[in-house]
């Protein structure tokens, strides 16, 4: 995604393309644009709080304003324990996302790079410098990885293996030995198993094939627009639309990225109310 749309002969290519080497460590286009989204929310917060003051105003009082939403919106899903274990990576990953989405819209991502053709405004590129940071799939897999990992320690810290199990195959409710409920035994039994096949492989595969095909179809949609229109004024005419378009979609794949990894944690650890209304009843 850019706002000079990059002219592949035979359509974007679906992986990073490789720029160089650094030791062991092979560096694509899709790194580079990650990198400099880095540098971009540490400068963005090192201005902001730079010289904190009590009253806060300009980019220090949109940083706070937006630290203490998130804070807020992930207690009530879930709950105030987890949230202040989790809060740096839901947040973080949010921030990360979105900025990096937007940053892939610049102009010069995709268009600037290694090419060939007869004259230079008619290059097709074949290296470009810089790609969508989200359309590396190596990129959202580490998002997915890191995610799991975490999801079992948010989970089994204050539930304990029992209790996270109980909550996966339902054994928190109380059956007697009769057939019909022994029958619901073996259900519950089942929707666990399902769950953890859920958990284990389909949850990891979705989290890093739904970002990751987004973004990448995002890049070729708006290639295509290019290429698809009849002259260069036409085409530059339906790109302000499909940016418009691609920019909505920059913000919504962060949030879903952001709320499903919330939700599902949520669903597990968010106890604090069922808590707090047993002691009230009590």
């Amino acid at each position: 995604m850019s706002l000079l749309p990059s002219l592949f002969a035979e359509g974007l290519p679906r992986s990073a393309v490789p720029l160089f080497s650094l030791g062991p460590l092979e560096v694509n286009n899709s790194m580079i644009v990650a990198g400099i989204t880095t540098v971009v929310i540490i400068a963005v917060v090192q201005i902001a709080m730079r010289a904190p003051k009590l009253i806060p105003s300009g980019l220090q009082n949109f940083v706070e304003w937006l630290v203490e939403m998130m804070s807020d919106f992930l207690e009530s899903l879930t709950g105030r324990e987890t949230m202040q274990r989790g809060f740096w990576y839901f947040a973080s990953i949010f921030v990360f996302i979105f900025i990096g989405n937007v940053i892939s819209l610049f102009p010069g991502v995709g268009t600037i790079g290694w090419g060939h053709g007869q004259n230079w405004w008619n290059l097709e590129i074949d290296r470009p410098f810089l790609r969508g940071a989200n359309a590396d799939v190596n990129l959202t897999a580490a998002y997915a990885v890191i995610f799991f990992f975490l999801f079992f320690y948010w989970c089994l810290r204050p539930l304990g293996p029992r209790g996270f199990l109980s909550h996966i195959f339902g054994s928190q409710v109380k059956f007697d030995n009769t057939g019909l409920n022994l029958l619901f035994v073996l259900i519950f039994f089942m929707i666990g198993l399902i769950e953890m096949v859920v958990i284990l492989v389909v949850r990891p595969l979705a989290f890093t094939f739904r970002l990751y095909g987004n973004i990448y179809g995002g890049e070729s949609f708006l290639d295509t627009i290019y290429h698809a229109a009849p002259d260069y004024v036409l085409g530059c005419l339906f790109l302000i639309l499909g940016y418009m378009w691609e920019f909505v979609v920059a913000f919504v794949q962060a949030f879903v990225f952001f709320i499903l990894t919330a939700v599902f944690t949520g669903i597990l650890t968010n106890t604090d109310h069922s808590e707090e209304e047993t002691k009230t009843a009590h």
